[in-house]
């Protein structure tokens, strides 16, 4: 007997329907998450090598410069690694992380190269000379075997490894170093500061294939350290004899192999959507002791932000793999979900030696009534930092008082300025603001007290509360919301009271960085002047003791303070990640100075720990093993 045409079914029949569904739903979902698993997994590492160059070269270089034979005498080296080194790991797979923003160009040199995302990408697919140890601070092998430095410390020599070769198979030479130096000292590469930078050394010397020298214009340990460290080397059969003019064009956003673990495909390259980069089956660094369990993904996968909602949705269904949780709120409101708390999804907070970013407002003191010190410590007891990192950002935040803080750099003994409105007002009175006209703003010369504050989008969450505590001791502050492009223009120009910065440090401190072309300059950021500074500068570029240089640092970061050209924020002593559970990874998780970025050194897939996510996506009793939340263990050791 059958069923009329829009008749319903029985309710047994629906019941058996809606039965099947849900089982159908968790059955697929589980294959899904296998089906997901397994295609990370189906990877392999590549090879693009053109030139089947052998080690012949170098039987043909007299072994004192640099060729067969060479015993490094009289030259450094270090053969031991000291650093900690992560466990037997397994190589292969895809890993998918989130960059915030898409790069404007690819180029690893020149104009708008300067990003977040280029600093991520340089490191995989090219090498400098020599690395620093994390631990140890002492310089290890990388382009280079062996070093020396000149008596007077102005001259550098390095023997490049003879086994050293570029992706495409090339062999590595003295050529592809000074081709580098001169592009990146070429001034068509609209970047000054990396020209002036580079222009502090003579043209490099190649006194054999394999051994090259520099020489220094001027004094000072950090000369060493930015040609050995700071410079990537580039292939000089692609680079040479090009200008800087036709290298920003013809590599705008076409890659140059490296000689680095990965190389960067054209056809991995989606722009706006994401960029991939691929494991090397031929590295030549393979086995060097350096890269002992490293660089273990065969594909690294970048995709760029669609926005925090679609990227949080995105995380969680497993399309990306680890998260950076840059919103507090974030962190607290939306991983309190049963992903969390059955495993699948683990969150850490790792504390270690990262330098943090100076975040505050920069104020021009030139510009009245500002150049006046009372005036600015006033502007800096009116805003409750406290109250803000309270309310808004659920006390996970510390307070910025040192350029360095959270590194052993930063002066315990800076003056400390608390939000205090009786303060403020007292030294407003000092400065000659003291009447107040009907509307309850100061008044001086027949000008009330106002103030112009430029601001990025989000930041009026916490500068409406500056605002409001202004207002109270007789100071209109305008808020004026502008875009990054205004931003940068108004500091150039130099036309603002004040200005928020967010100013990005190394981690071997330069002070002349921070203040841009140098303190007591009139193009300092905040234009104050100190003399003593410039001195403490000066010491601390000529200083080779690294423990004096931390005290040289310290009296300049409090000199710093006190001057009041900037005031500051707040700042994250921790890295707030979330990821899935199915990764291996070292005990300390991120390197002692590092960020996210060393997930793509150390970390790797654990096949163990995939197949128990598996199951656990069958059965919603299997609870997995989530961890300590905080990561300590580079505060511990201290």
């Amino acid at each position: 007997m059958g069923y009329k045409k829009g008749k319903k079914f029985p309710d047994f029949l629906k019941i058996i329907n809606i039965l099947l569904f849900i089982f159908s739903a968790l059955f697929c979902n589980a294959c899904s998450k296998k089906d997901s698993i397994d295609l990370r997994l189906n990877t392999s590492p590549i090879s693009i090598k053109k030139y089947n160059e052998s080690n012949e070269k170098v039987s043909n270089v007299p072994a004192e410069l640099g060729g067969d034979g060479f015993d490094g005498k009289d030259w450094e080296t270090n053969n031991i690694n000291d650093s900690i080194k992560s466990e037997k790991t397994f190589k292969g797979g895809k890993i998918t992380i989130l960059s915030e923003e898409p790069p404007v160009t690819l180029r690893p040199y020149g104009k708008n190269s300067n990003t977040v995302f280029n600093e991520k990408c340089i490191r995989l697919m090219y090498e400098s000379l020599l690395q620093i140890d994390q631990l140890t601070g002492k310089y290890l092998p990388s382009l280079a075997t062996h070093w020396k430095i000149s008596n007077d410390k102005k001259t550098f020599k390095f023997r490049i490894n003879p086994k050293a070769r570029w992706a495409d198979g090339k062999t590595i030479t003295s050529e592809d170093i000074i081709a580098t130096w001169k592009l990146i000292t070429d001034e068509g590469l609209l970047d000054p500061y990396l020209n002036q930078l580079f222009k502090t050394f003579e043209e490099p010397t190649a006194e054999s294939e394999y051994i090259i020298s520099f020489k220094s214009k001027v004094e000072g340990w950090r000369q060493f350290l930015l040609i050995s460290t700071g410079f990537i080397v580039l292939p000089a059969h692609y680079i040479k004899g090009i200008s800087g003019k036709d290298y920003l064009e013809k590599y705008q956003m076409t890659p140059i192999p490296g000689s680095g673990p990965y190389v960067m495909l054209e056809k991995d390259i989606d722009i706006g959507q994401s960029i991939s980069v691929r494991r090397r089956s031929d590295y030549w660094g393979e086995n060097e002791i350096i890269n002992q369990n490293k660089n273990n993904f065969d594909v690294i996968n970048f995709v760029f932000s669609a926005g925090e909602l679609v990227d949080y949705e995105r995380f969680l269904k497993g399309e990306i793999d680890v998260l950076n949780v840059n919103k507090i709120s974030t962190w607290f409101r939306k991983f309190d979900i049963p992903e969390v708390k059955r495993g699948f999804i683990l969150k850490r907070r790792i504390f270690n030696e990262s330098p943090k970013s100076v975040y505050g407002l920069c104020i021009n003191t030139k510009k009245e009534p500002l150049n006046d010190i009372r005036v600015r410590k006033a502007l800096y007891y009116a805003l409750n930092r406290k109250k803000i990192v309270g309310s808004l950002y659920f006390n996970e935040y510390e307070l910025m008082n040192s350029f360095f803080a959270g590194t052993v750099y930063a002066n315990p003994e800076n003056p400390i300025t608390g939000f205090n409105l009786d303060s403020a007002t007292m030294l407003l009175d000092k400065s000659g603001w003291k009447e107040k006209n009907s509307g309850g703003y100061l008044v001086k010369n027949g000008k009330i007290f106002e103030i112009e504050l430029p601001f990025r989008k989000g930041m009026d969450r916490f500068l409406t509360i500056y605002q409001e505590d202004l207002r109270k001791i007789g100071i209109k502050l305008v808020l004026k919301e502008i875009d990054f492009g205004a931003s940068v223009k108004l500091f150039e120009d130099k036309n603002f009271n004040l200005l928020p910065v967010s100013i990005f440090l190394p981690n071997i401190p330069n002070p002349e960085h921070i203040l841009e072309s140098g303190f007591g300059d009139t193009d300092n950021m905040s234009e104050t002047e100190d003399k003593r500074v410039s001195v403490l500068i000066e010491k601390y570029n000529l200083e080779n003791n690294p423990n004096i240089r931390i005290e040289l640092i310290k009296q300049i970061d409090k000199l710093l303070i006190e001057s009041t050209g900037y005031i500051l924020f707040w700042y994250s002593p921790s890295f707030h990640i979330a990821f899935h559970n199915y990764f291996k990874y070292p005990e300390y998780i991120f390197d002692r100075e590092g960020g996210v970025e060393s997930i793509l050194d150390w970390w790797s897939y654990d096949k163990e720990k995939i197949e128990k996510y598996y199951e656990a996506t069958k059965n919603e009793k299997i609870y997995l093993d989530t961890g300590k939340c905080d990561s300590k263990y580079w505060i511990d050791r201290k």
